[in-house]
């Protein structure tokens, strides 16, 4: 349904204006934002004590909760942010009449240290206990495995990430929250299949294999296939959650004044017609146009 190359330029163009943003919310400029109206005298430090204070508790949570199945799929400390972070950007949006379009960057900037603080602590986790390589290969190929580990830490910052935009974009907290919940549920789904055909069963990787060895006539390792398998996933993974967060990133920037003057706006609508390639969306166009000319014929005179 989506190019990896259109996801990949679609990530590249969100991410490329986080950094400025970034600078601009942690400067020593106090009058270039307005961190202090939401988080507090010292925003700053409130922001960093927060999130030094969330992956520890989320972390105790898990440890607390992880007796039960459901919590195997929840990541509780991107829940604590999600829900803190929602409940204080909804309490300045909705509430503060001054919230105006130039307070975007520094807002959304300020979820970024969280999200590189979860996904380091994600990865870190996944690799403790070593990075083995595929069984019978060079130790080198447990490259693979190290880029599978931080191509799946991303997906807890992809998932704060769309969390706050969801909750944050609508007044409606408790439709917010269904909207979002269905959401996760068909994406973790799909991560799931993606999984299942790109490394448990690994289609990439026999493909490669004969196609290497028919036309270059060259006989290669039998673990060639899953070394490749495993690179094909982390490279196809990576870009659909860094898409995930350059795109809400650029979605979010886009539909911010809508929001403030609407009070709702669905983000994760905008996103998912982000991602459909320029083709796409010409065409969706092109049938809706023509829709809306058969049942009004004066318009097209």
């Amino acid at each position: 349904m989506y190019r990896p190359v259109h996801l990949f330029r679609v990530a590249r163009r969100g991410l490329a204006d986080m950094l400025p943003a970034l600078r601009q919310a942690f400067n020593d400029q106090r009058d270039d934002d307005r961190l202090d109206r939401v988080f507090g005298p010292w925003p700053r430090t409130t922001l960093l004590a927060g999130t030094v204070l969330g992956v520890v508790g989320g972390r105790a949570l898990q440890s607390i909760l992880g007796g039960f199945a459901l919590f195997d799929f929840i990541h509780l400390g991107a829940v604590l942010f999600a829900v803190a972070y929602a409940l204080a950007y909804r309490r300045y949006l909705f509430g503060d009449p001054s919230a105006s379009e130039a307070d975007f960057p520094w807002l959304a900037a300020a979820l970024i240290p969280p999200g590189i603080a979860l996904v380091l602590v994600a990865f870190v986790e996944r690799t403790l206990g070593g990075v083995d390589a595929v069984a019978g290969a060079p130790e080198w190929t447990s490259i693979g495995t190290l880029l599978d580990a931080m191509a799946d830490s991303l997906a807890v910052a992809a998932g704060l990430t769309i969390a706050v935009a969801a909750l944050c974009y609508s007044r409606a907290w408790g439709e917010a929250v269904k909207t979002l919940v269905r959401r996760l549920i068909v994406f973790k789904i799909i991560v799931w299949v993606m999984v299942l055909l790109f490394v448990e069963i690994g289609f990439v990787g026999p493909i490669l294999e004969r196609a290497i060895e028919g036309l270059l006539g060259i006989d290669v390792p039998d673990w060639f296939g899953d070394v490749a398998d495993q690179i094909t996933y982390a490279a196809l993974m990576t870009t659909i959650y860094l898409a995930i967060i350059g795109g809400t990133w650029t979605a979010c920037r886009r539909s911010f004044g809508a929001l403030l003057r609407d009070g709702e706006v669905d983000v994760v609508e905008t996103l998912v017609t982000m991602a459909e390639t320029p083709e796409k969306r010409r065409e969706k166009a092109r049938v809706a146009r023509a829709a809306t000319s058969d049942k009004d014929p004066g318009a097209r005179d």
